[in-house]
Order: C-alpha cells, then sequence, then structure tokens
C-alpha cells in the first residue's frame, strides 16, 4: 500500500497522461464529511470515488445488532470498483476519514474500462490488492487478539491519513472492529500503558509506531507488501 501522499490517488496517478486526460473529463473533487453513508448494502453505486485524503471503511452486519469492518479504502485505491463492474456488495460504504476524493458517475468508469487501457490494468491490481486486504482481514478479525488488532488498524489508518493523531472515538473503534467499547478501552489502555499510545475522548496519538508494529499481528506487514 503506497501511502502518505496528501491530496493524490496513487491509481490515478498511475495512469499515463493521455489516459488520465480522458478520465478527468468525467471526475470531480467531492468533500466528504465524516460519517457519510456513500454505499448501502446491495445497492448498486451511482458513483465510485477515488479517495485523495479521505478513508472509506466497508462495514458487515455480524447479524447480532454489530459491524466489523470488511476493507477500507484510501487514496491507494478506489471505493465502489463493484459499481464499476455493474455489481453489487452486502456492505455499506462510510466515510471515517473525512476529506477529498474524486468522483464519477460509475457507467461512465466502465465505458472507460472496456477500452482495456491502462485504466483497465490499474483497476485489477487494485481489485487483486483487496482481494489480499479482505482475505488478511477474515484471518485477523478470527484468530489474532483485539489489542494485535486494534494495533493493526490505527497503523492502517496512520499509513493512510499520513498522520500519529487520529480523531475516533472509542465507540467508533468498537463498530469498526466489531466488539464492544470496553473490549477497546481495556486494549487501549493496555497499549497505553506501554508507551505505544495516548487518548483522550474522541482522540488517540500514535507515541511509537515501531512499537505498534511489533505489538500488531504480521496482517498489517502482509497487506502493505502486496500494495506496493
Amino acid at each position: 500500500m503506497r501511502v502518505n501522499q496528501k491530496r493524490g490517488n496513487f491509481v490515478l496517478q498511475s495512469l499515463p497522461a493521455n489516459e488520465l486526460s480522458q478520465l478527468k473529463a468525467d471526475l470531480k473533487v467531492v468533500d466528504l464529511p465524516r460519517g457519510a453513508v456513500l454505499f448501502e448494502p446491495d445497492c448498486r453505486g451511482d458513483f465510485t470515488y477515488f479517495p485523495l485524503d479521505c478513508v472509506v471503511s466497508f462495514l458487515g452486519d455480524t447479524g447480532e445488532g454489530g459491524t466489523v469492518e470488511v476493507w477500507s479504502v484510501g487514496n491507494e485505491g478506489v471505493a465502489g470498483t463493484s459499481g464499476i463492474l455493474g455489481a453489487t456488495k452486502p456492505f455499506r460504504g462510510v466515510v471515517q476519514i473525512p476529506g477529498a476524493a474524486m468522483a464519477a458517475k460509475s457507467l461512465n468508469l466502465r465505458r472507460h474500462l472496456q477500452r482495456c487501457g491502462a485504466f483497465h490494468d490499474a483497476l485489477l491490481r487494485y481489485y487483486d490488492y483487496l482481494l489480499v486486504q479482505i482475505s488478511y482481514l477474515g484471518v485477523c478479525n478470527t484468530n489474532h487478539s483485539i489489542e494485535q488488532r486494534l494495533s493493526r488498524w490505527l497503523l492502517m489508518i496512520g499509513d493512510r491519513t499520513g498522520s500519529n493523531q487520529l480523531e475516533f472515538t472509542q465507540d467508533a473503534i468498537a463498530a469498526i472492529l466489531g466488539t464492544r467499547r470496553a473490549t477497546i478501552s481495556v486494549a487501549a489502555a493496555a497499549l497505553q500503558s506501554r508507551g505505544l499510545i495516548s487518548y483522550s475522548p474522541g482522540s488517540i496519538k500514535i507515541e511509537s509506531r515501531r512499537g505498534l508494529e511489533n505489538a500488531a499481528c504480521r496482517c498489517h506487514k502482509l497487506i502493505n507488501s502486496r500494495g506496493k
């Protein structure tokens, strides 16, 4: 996952100038507020988003009144690939980190995809990375401790924002990691006691990235290695 470049989307930046110019005719910059629902379950998305400095999280229903993050998208990728392919997914897409994105009608992007040019190849490369991310998050959510999962998630958000200061409530993190607020509180306290993070209501600061990498499961490293 290539990250830490403000207001740049790596799928778009990977395109040759002539093809990017063709796409730009259909793209516009939009500001996405925190909590905005971009995709509803089993609904075909009319628009596709290329995040610049925002992060979109796709949440699955656990069937017990809760949710868990199935995958997320920052400036390394595309939110709404299913819409381009004319398909649907049973997940809700919610803006977790507010910011800007390039947006286009999915139908228009499908026409670009069907030309089988650089955009076609770039989307397939990203889709391959996305499958790896989803697979490892499934492994992570099933097999790893909440401290490992919280560490992995903080690192991934930090990667995408390029910041060690993250504005999240424990309730929001609990909804993403598919657990209770009290469980997040205990895990965050444990990481803070080790000097890896500090937190106050609505805010978490990564104090030691290297320490957090050691505390996280290897899923973060494996996901990153496939995105480069």
